[in-house]
């Protein structure tokens, strides 16, 4: 075995082995995975054990990290390449669209604004020059897709409408980055419009190819590969590198050819198939980008102006937030989602770290070197702080956005007006109250909540409850009575008349949210009669102790049923007895696939 090729086999076992002796210890202490990530970065880098002198040991392998080779690099550069293929893969640009202009163009404003700002309070006071102020502007002003989505997908809040907004930001800034680093790698010719042609070019041609790819080769070759799992994995990930080659030869960043070559993925029938199989992978190589990330970590920076630094983290952890905050809430989000996504994005990008390696590299007008070892050491330390504290912020991100909300009733009316909750209210069209009378409240719009619906529908009078917005947008074009709510939108359970409710049905699969909602209607209609669904037993003894009347575990009644029927057979040895209405059934069977498969399609599209 080559010198490099031991190297890199003991960096990679060193990196997941104290991978996993750090989460599992800082589980423990219910620590995010991500921080653990980080903390064993620090403890192998140059901080720790990679300063250690081990020669004592005569081991054959050095204990510790104390530079980051290429090829562990090389390696953590795909796990951002592989965390935004799998997010290209479950985006759907129609949905992207439907967040609505205000979104997308104060998208623009919002990276402008944070560099304008950032230029304005560290290039105007001397702090630092007009390329380095112009490259910090630009590191701070993207937030992180990797952190984000992987806080959204632990939490199951992709689907909410905070977590709509928030990743349609992250994909409208995925989309500028593609034109700012190669404009921050050739800063010194930024003044000629010349200049942004090839860059133009390159981002048309590889969407290009990407269009050619989804409507060509992908519906073929995945047709074939559908029929052999280990082909179907293979030209999962084979898609991701042949972007992320073409990325290589078109010089733009590999994460954006990984992401196109997902969005590429997207529409095709077996996306959802592609994403749980590349996702073990993604994960894998994450784990080495955070790891990397915390050996990196030096704090050399002693020499830098407080005044700078403090700057810097006041721009990160309040101006950027305060914008977007602004951006969602001027788009008719109203003040808790403003706070929430605010909060939510208020973090820099992975490819900060992109960003201040070409800084570090590239020659200045001085002729020195645009972003120094000092400001390169505490911007990585400041990028990687962020993404430290964002699982923190966002944990406490619904009491705050609550607390503001309290408060904002208070001040003059133009603070809360209908127009900065223009979009809410559209998803919160509730019938007159007249209407409702004795009526069944169904929590939770997806499969079960929309069969129960549709069943009761034609005999009560029945209302539902869902948090993701394009549920509720899917049910109101089939005209059922769908309106939007969370349990943080306490005005909603004042609106659906609980004490007039005939009966609260919970399908919702999140059972800690479940719970919230058990105690705020039991709160404001401690009479009501509660009926839900669990799949784990300790979820239905919660329940019950909550106040829930009733309790369903499908599971459980499917499994009894299963046992009766096989009891019957046993004891008879006659299928006739459990086949009765069968022809009936299938045929009830084929009409709800044909309903399942077109309510999916209305949903994606």
């Amino acid at each position: 075995m080559t010198v490099i090729a031991m190297t890199l086999f003991v960096h990679l076992a060193q990196i997941i082995i104290m991978a996993v002796i750090v989460s599992a210890l800082l589980k423990k202490l219910k620590q995010p995975s991500l921080f653990a990530y980080i903390v064993a970065g620090i403890v192998l880098g140059p901080l720790v054990l990679g300063s250690m002198d081990f020669t004592w040991l005569h081991l054959p392998f050095q204990i510790g990290i104390p530079e980051i080779t290429a090829e562990i690099f090389l390696l953590s550069e795909l796990g951002v390449a592989f965390l935004l293929f799998s997010v290209g893969i479950e985006t759907s640009v129609k949905k992207l669209l439907k967040v609505g202009k205000p979104i997308m163009i104060g998208t623009v404003f919002q990276v402008l604004g944070v560099i304008g700002i950032t230029f304005a309070l560290t290039g105007l006071t001397g702090l630092l020059s007009f390329e380095q102020a112009l490259f910090v502007g630009t590191i701070i002003a993207f937030s992180s897709t990797m952190v984000v989505m992987k806080l959204l997908s632990d939490k199951n809040e992709t689907n909410t409408l905070n977590g709509r907004i928030m990743i349609s930001v992250l994909l409208l800034q995925d989309f500028l980055i593609i034109i700012f680093v190669p404009m921050m790698a050739n800063i010194t010719v930024i003044g000629n419009p010349m200049f942004l042609l090839p860059i133009i070019g390159k981002s048309i041609l590889i969407l290009v190819l990407g269009v050619i790819a989804n409507k060509i080769v992908f519906p073929k070759l995945f047709r074939v590969a559908e029929q052999e799992k280990e082909l179907f994995l293979l030209a999962s990930i084979s898609t991701a590198f042949v972007f992320i080659g073409i990325s290589f030869m078109l010089e733009i960043p590999i994460s954006i050819g990984a992401f196109i070559a997902g969005l590429a993925l997207s529409t095709l029938p077996y996306n959802l198939e592609i994403f749980s199989q590349i996702r073990a992978l993604r994960d894998f190589f994450l784990t080495i980008f955070f790891v990397t990330l915390g050996a990196e970590l030096s704090f050399s920076f002693g020499g830098l102006p407080i005044a700078l630094m403090v700057i810097i983290f006041l721009l990160i952890f309040l101006a950027k937030p305060v914008i977007i905050f602004l951006l969602t809430l001027f788009s008719g989000y109203g003040i808790k989602s403003g706070i929430n996504v605010g909060m939510g994005l208020g973090q820099v990008s992975e490819f900060g770290f992109i960003l201040a390696a070409i800084g570090l590299t590239t020659i200045g007008a001085n002729g020195l070197p645009i972003i120094g070892e000092q400001l390169f050491s505490f911007l990585i330390t400041a990028i990687a702080l962020s993404m430290i504290i964002t699982p923190y912020l966002t944990a406490g991100s619904s009491k705050i956005a609550n607390w503001f909300f309290d408060q904002s009733e208070k001040m003059p009316s133009y603070f809360h007006k209908k127009f900065f909750s223009r979009k809410i209210r559209e998803l919160q069209k509730f019938p007159s109250k007249k209407v409702l009378k004795d009526h069944i409240l169904i929590v939770g719009g997806g499969t079960v909540g929309r069969g129960l619906a549709k069943a009761l529908n034609h005999t009560h009078q029945v209302l539902v409850v869902d948090h993701d917005p394009e549920v509720v947008r899917q049910g109101v074009k089939d005209r059922l009575p769908y309106v939007y709510g969370t349990s943080e939108h306490e005005a909603v359970w004042e609106k659906v008349d609980l004490k007039d409710a005939k009966l609260m049905v919970l399908t919702i699969l999140d059972p800690k949210e479940a719970l919230k909602i058990i105690g705020h209607v039991k709160k404001l209609c401690p009479t009501i009669k509660i009926f839900a669904t669990a799949h784990y037993f300790h979820e239905t003894l919660d329940f019950y102790k909550a106040g829930v009347d009733f309790v369903a575990m499908p599971s459980i009644i499917g499994s009894n049923i299963f046992l009766q029927n096989i009891s019957t057979f046993i004891e008879t040895g006659k299928l006739y007895q459990i086949q009765n209405f069968k022809t009936e059934y299938l045929r009830y069977l084929e009409d709800q696939v044909e309903e399942e498969r077109r309510y999916k399609k209305d949903l994606i599209s």
